[in-house]
């Protein structure tokens, strides 16, 4: 990767949406050149994809809920399919693997508490002999959301 590249992943975790065009001018290169190194960045794997961030307020879901959760017993076989039936659920928005009290923290995109308590209900039902416990953390207001990544050297 060189700082062409850098220059385009940092526009592209801005605006995905930037013509080629724009992109092409802000780098000094052919759109072509641009539509090229953009095609070795995702096959390289270094562009995952490209997603339109949706607003959650506008789809109904307001409410951001981090999830806490400990397990029973981590042999590999049942977290494959827990992890499955994590990736499964609509509401989970992220879910990460962690260190700590805790095995796993989830983000959870809900339209209220009712729809949540459903969430955990199906969680503690489906999964009752994986999962040990749980805590909620109710998001009151988001300061920061992103997903870009500093692209430096």
């Amino acid at each position: 990767m060189d700082d062409v590249d850098r220059t385009l992943l940092a526009a592209l975790q801005e605006n995905a949406d930037v013509p080629g065009k724009t992109l092409a001018d802000r780098v000094h290169l052919s759109t072509s050149a641009v539509e090229r190194r953009i095609t070795k960045l995702k096959q390289d794997g270094i562009i995952e994809k490209l997603v339109a961030v949706v607003n959650p307020k506008a789809v109904g879901r307001p409410l951001s809920i981090l999830v806490e959760l400990e397990i029973q017993n981590e042999h590999r076989h049942t977290l494959d399919q827990f992890q499955r039936w994590l990736d499964r659920a609509p509401e989970i928005q992220s879910c990460w693997y962690v260190t700590g009290d805790m095995d796993y923290v989830l983000l959870v995109a809900v339209r209220d508490l009712d729809e949540y308590n459903a969430f955990i209900e199906r969680l503690m039902t489906e999964q009752q002999a994986l999962v040990r416990k749980y805590k909620s953390i109710i998001a009151l207001k988001t300061i920061k959301h992103s997903l870009a990544l500093p692209v430096l050297e």
